[in-house]
């Protein structure tokens, strides 16, 4: 059995001093590796008073560059709202730059303030989500590929350089993990399913883990 560690970046109730609790999750992670956790995670959220970090890569990196064996992740990145190729790119940069240390966790979404930052309708996120998740495969791939879609149509796509874990495979995650359609979606080949304390439907939102000063 392997244990990480998730870190949201806030400080309630209106997200001061947050360069202070970057230092303290830094500083954690490299405890956390000293005394031998796996891996940790970031998430991603916009529009939040208490400054949660919206950036979860960003976050990762300065983690990556301040640790060495500790795996870095995010739970997750709210796909519908980013171009699965920039997406791509990014973690396989990340992945070059933390030497295969990068674990990607992907979900749908479920706050209306995330979707309304980037004008995208909540009602086409699990169609952005399910394309721009054979988007990520096809660029990691690293043969040259065409992507016709309702969302997203690419022409001749060739994504380099090459992600430095020859093994790559993308983990998509939700955080709604009590509902029937993710658990689906989680639950195909190469996936990987993240549970939280219940679904939004039924329970409060989970309570962050949180950096305070």
């Amino acid at each position: 059995m392997k244990f990480g560690l998730y870190s949201s970046i806030a400080n309630p109730p209106r997200g001061e001093q947050l360069d202070r609790c970057i230092d303290e999750v830094i500083a954690e992670a490299q405890l956390a590796e000293a005394s031998g956790f796996d891996s940790c995670f970031f998430g991603e959220h916009h529009q939040d008073h208490d400054g949660f970090l919206p950036s979860p890569l960003i976050v990762a990196t300065a983690v990556a560059a301040r640790t060495t064996r500790l795996r870095v992740g995010t739970s997750v990145i709210l796909l519908p709202l980013h171009h699965p190729v920039h997406v791509a790119e990014d973690v396989v940069t990340l992945d070059l730059v933390s030497k295969g240390r990068v674990i990607l966790g992907v979900g749908i979404g479920y706050q209306p303030a995330d979707f309304r930052a980037f004008s995208v309708p909540m009602e086409d996120r699990a169609g952005r989500f399910e394309e721009s998740i054979e988007i990520l495969r096809r660029c990691w791939a690293g043969e040259p590929f065409s992507f016709r879609g309702k969302h997203y149509t690419l022409e001749d796509v060739q994504i380099r350089p090459r992600p430095y874990q020859p093994a790559w495979r993308t983990r998509p995650i939700s955080p709604i993990s009590t509902r029937r359609r993710p658990a689906r979606r989680a639950g195909r080949p190469r996936s990987s399913r993240c549970a939280t304390p219940g679904s939004p439907d039924r329970a409060p939102r989970p309570t962050r883990s949180t950096a305070r000063t």
